[in-house]
């Protein structure tokens, strides 16, 4: 009899741990897309970059997002790149807007992986459209309730040979990224700071995205942040790119 209990409590067993068993890589990459989705964003933010000698440059700047791949970025100040802005539909269309020249320039595939804007963020990585789409993931850890990730590019385009991902499963912000170089040197050091909840959603207030190869940081602090304000898709064209 006792060795019949303990043959039907084995069924029992796996079915708990299966349970507890962590999600999958991939699977942690769309929670963290899905937690990030809303119908559209507006923020306005303060850009510190920080040189190798510790000078400091700071910027304002708008931003608006429409689903995941509607970007517009506005610089409000200081008074030399007031008016620039940058346009981007989905991470392969991406337009530079420069005051001085009076006209808007479109990003060429190869300079889309340079600095925008002396920041340490690359136009790439400020039009993603979410990290399922141009990465697969493995679980490296998980304890604690924060998963490890290992990423891998899709495409050999990418900027990256691969991103190291820590994020935790209650909220499935990421709380670091690292990002290695095509060689698989590190390169830049991502770190997600003061997490607000807004309309069930968790945001980062504050980003230091740093290039330890550069010497290089950007601070990007967020002071005002609404979402679901109901953008229209005329927000995400050329023509508003221009507008002061």
């Amino acid at each position: 009899m006792k060795k019949l209990s303990l043959f039907l409590m084995v069924p029992l067993v796996i079915l708990l741990v299966n349970a507890s068993a962590p999600l999958t890589g991939n699977e942690v990459l769309k929670k963290i897309d899905d937690q990030q989705l809303t119908k559209d964003k507006i923020s306005v933010a303060q850009m510190k970059l920080i040189d190798s000698s510790g000078t400091t440059t700071e910027r304002t700047l708008k931003m608006y997002t429409k689903g995941s791949d509607d970007h517009l970025i506005r610089f409000l100040s200081p008074e030399d790149i007031k008016g620039t802005g940058f346009l981007s539909r989905s991470s392969d269309n991406m337009w530079l807007y420069l005051p001085s020249l009076g006209k808007v320039r479109r990003i060429a595939g190869h300079v889309s992986h340079g600095n925008f804007m002396g920041s340490d963020f690359s136009y790439k990585d400020l039009s993603s459209t979410g990290l399922e789409k141009d990465f697969t993931a493995t679980v490296e850890s998980y304890k604690n309730g924060e998963y490890q990730l290992l990423l891998k590019p899709r495409s050999s385009d990418s900027s990256y040979s691969m991103i190291k991902l820590w994020v935790k499963d209650d909220t499935f912000v990421p709380l670091k990224m690292e990002f290695y170089d095509p060689s698989g040197k590190l390169l830049k050091i991502l770190v997600n700071t003061e997490f607000k909840e807004i309309g069930g959603k968790w945001f980062p207030m504050s980003m230091d995205m740093h290039n330890v190869q550069e010497n290089h940081k950007t601070e990007i602090v967020v002071k005002e942040l609404k979402i679901d304000t109901g953008l229209k898709d005329s927000m995400f064209t050329e023509r508003t790119l221009k507008e002061q």
